[in-house]
């Protein structure tokens, strides 16, 4: 990877150092969610296609509504924030992603987004922005750095040339001097 100037390489690391520490404190907040709240259920996280056969508004809860689908040929009841299960229609078909720790105000199943899916599953993002991180400091300490083995060369005009200077002999070695 090259990058021309220092200052694109130093945008770039903390770009990457930002998205890293952003993916970081996502799964930390979801970490401390998960420890105080006592109410909660563990489920195994999944993505599922389903087909919408309606939907029921939950009087008593509000953050939630129930979503009736058919899953895999089987009639379910999802339970969706208010937003996304007002979002679907009868007949519709859509993706759903289930949450893996439900509790009364996160619900066990959301509409698969690439949004809801950075914000659930942050894991990935902070391995692609560390190895990213990683990769990008490699290629600057190794721009910095001149290679001990590349040959050196001597540039040498014709007043050097004519004086003899850079000879093993120290005597001219142009053709018109001889």
């Amino acid at each position: 990877m090259m990058l021309r100037s220092p200052l694109s390489r130093w945008l770039l690391l903390g770009l990457w150092g930002t998205v890293a520490v952003a993916a970081f404190w996502l799964m930390a907040v979801q970490a401390a969610l998960a420890l105080l709240t006592p109410f909660g259920q563990w489920q195994k996280p999944g993505i599922a296609r389903v087909e919408v056969l309606g939907r029921e508004r939950d009087p008593e809860s509000v953050f939630t509504d129930e979503v009736h689908v058919l899953r895999h040929g089987e009639l379910r009841s999802l339970t969706m924030l208010k937003e996304e299960a007002a979002s679907l229609r009868s007949g519709q078909t859509a993706w759903v992603l289930d949450n893996y720790y439900a509790t009364p105000t996160r619900p066990p199943h959301f509409r698969l987004t690439p949004h809801r899916l950075l914000l659930e599953y942050p894991e990935p993002l902070l391995v692609l922005a560390l190895v990213t991180f990683w990769r990008t400091r490699k290629a600057i300490s190794k721009a910095q750095i001149p290679d001990p083995h590349r040959p050196r060369k001597v540039v040498v005009d014709d007043f050097h040339l004519r004086a003899g200077r850079f000879t093993s002999e120290n005597r001219p070695t142009h053709e018109s001097e001889r």
